[in-house]
């Protein structure tokens, strides 16, 4: 036999595996184990939503962590992932063209070149059309498999018609070949205040097979602004010079809020990852930051 079909063989028992572990309610929230490696793509596909918000929050949380994580920022006009971490957390994160064919190819030959258990990809607004040609030009979930990953599409809703519309249509795109998070942004409302999304016609249906649903706390506009204003990640607004009490406090407790509510998908958003020690954190960020020379 090829070894070409076995890897087809291996990616389909994997995805059998998966599926069925996703299918089955009373497994829901178990750690699957059958894909070491875990890709969290954040859309939305609506600008406004908050998208951005949660990259930054769960981005923070892996570092915060000290998961062997790194993001990749594919907003070329406001790549907001880049700008927030690039001082203190230098080379952890990559540019992604995806509005370019074949820039999106760079996320599958790094990830085969340089495996990292943990990826991020934060996708910008009005970016569906572009990756759905990527997925299906590509193979990409088929792809993913061969390298090990399974995909989580987290869905960053609002109280608007056009969230509910968006998340369907990733739906019937993806189906059953990645996890779903949905993550209700409170900025825009309690979670009981969503009722297009909560009435749903799928809602129910794609619980049944594995959806988890969280929310995103808001955040106080004054800190939020602050860090807007200097380009801060969430932690160095505890350092900043012009940093006061109040915003120190405000993002201490919006961050614990923040960890709390994402536990629901702790497995799908690979929070349950082994920390590495400070010598494999310094090793991570050396290399990651060779490998941006050197690309």
């Amino acid at each position: 036999m090829s070894v070409s079909r076995n890897k087809t063989d291996k990616r389909n028992k994997k995805m059998s595996e998966a599926n069925n572990t996703n299918n089955n309610p009373d497994n829901q929230n178990n750690h699957d184990s059958t894909f070491p490696n875990r890709l969290a793509i954040v859309t939305g596909d609506k600008g406004g939503v908050g998208k951005s918000t949660f990259s930054r929050g769960l981005l923070q949380l892996y570092l915060n962590k000290n998961l062997p994580c790194i993001a990749y920022d594919a907003d070329k006009r406001n790549p907001q992932l880049n700008r927030y971490f690039k001082t203190s957390y230098e080379g952890r994160v990559r540019f992604l063209d995806i509005f370019t064919r074949g820039g999106t190819d760079l996320l599958l030959t790094d990830l085969e070149s340089n495996p990292f258990p943990i990826v991020l990809l934060d996708l910008p607004a009005q970016s569906g059309e572009f990756m759905e040609n990527f997925f299906k030009e590509i193979a990409f979930f088929e792809m993913l498999a061969d390298l090990d990953y399974r995909a989580t599409m987290v869905s960053v809703i609002s109280r608007v018609l056009d969230s509910v519309n968006v998340l369907e249509k990733l739906y019937k795109l993806c189906k059953n070949q990645v996890d779903y998070v949905v993550v209700k942004n409170l900025f825009h409302g309690e979670e009981k205040s969503f009722e297009r999304y909560n009435d749903w016609s799928l809602r129910k249906k794609m619980l049944s097979e594995g959806l988890v649903e969280i929310a995103m706390p808001d955040l106080f506009y004054k800190p939020y602004d602050f860090m807007d204003r200097y380009s801060l990640a969430f932690s160095d607004v505890y350092t900043h010079p012009k940093s006061n009490i109040v915003f120190k406090g405000r993002v201490k407790s919006w961050s614990e809020d923040f960890e709390k509510r994402v536990k629901p998908a702790a497995n799908l958003l690979a929070l349950d990852k082994l920390p590495l020690d400070a010598n494999e954190v310094k090793e991570l960020e050396k290399s990651t930051i060779e490998i941006l020379n050197d690309s």
